[in-house]
């Protein structure tokens, strides 16, 4: 398993702590390898009464971040929502890393999934009792995602990236083999864009396992391309 770059400050040490403690329970449960995987063969998905893909294969190793991309409406949605295990495709199959406490993959889609009412600090502690991680992670996750000063703040008073932030946040709190990634610099900053490159490198170099939908591309080279007009019936 790759090590985590080194960190500059000590909130970023006790965070980079309480993920590699998280991914030795993580790997030790699967069986203690440290190399897993992600296979999709012959899938085909529809939506409504539309055909989106067809014949779709790939295989994706731990370590890797790949990148789907395609015009609106071409699957890349619907592709993310099948490798998650939210709908089915109509043929083919998907093997993906097991994660632990029989749990899925950390999706991030476009609905930020935060209650009007509710702060980042009560989001993610809810989040993590759900996950059943410690809730020591949330406080680092927090710092890291830049959301120190907006903790308390009412998720209906915060920006949209600040959402998006929060959203990124149950990552760390809650740590899984497997990212899926529904367009997530949507809304960030520069700022917000490079710290996203920050997690996705990380996550990689942790031997974690990214797929993301772009429509424009992160400043980071992908280890491979799916796209989806490639797989148009």
């Amino acid at each position: 398993m790759g090590r985590f770059p080194a960190f500059h400050n000590a909130t970023s040490r006790v965070l980079q702590f309480v993920l590699s403690v998280l991914w030795v329970v993580i790997l030790s449960n699967s069986g203690g390898s440290e190399e897993f995987g992600l296979e999709l063969r012959a899938l085909t998905g529809v939506r409504g009464y539309s055909l989106l893909f067809s014949g779709l294969s790939f295989s994706a190793r731990s370590g890797q971040f790949i990148v789907l991309k395609g015009p609106n409406g071409s699957g890349k949605t619907t592709l993310l929502r099948m490798i998650a295990g939210l709908i089915r495709p109509e043929t083919g199959e998907i093997d993906r890393p097991e994660e632990i406490g029989e749990q899925g993959p950390f999706y991030l889609g476009h609905d930020h999934g935060l209650r009007p009412n509710e702060t980042p600090v009560s989001h993610l502690k809810d989040w993590a009792d759900l996950h059943h991680a410690p809730r020591s992670a949330i406080s680092p996750a927090i710092d890291r995602m830049g959301l120190k000063a907006r903790s308390m703040v009412p998720a209906h008073a915060l920006s949209a990236g600040q959402k998006k932030r929060v959203g990124l946040a149950r990552a760390l709190t809650s740590p899984r083999k497997l990212w899926l990634l529904d367009e997530p610099a949507a809304a960030l900053d520069v700022k917000g864009q490079a710290l996203l490159c920050d997690l996705i490198t990380e996550h990689k170099n942790a031997g974690g396992i990214c797929v993301a939908a772009l429509h424009d591309p992160l400043n980071l080279t992908p280890d491979g391309v799916i796209d989806m007009m490639d797989a148009q019936p």
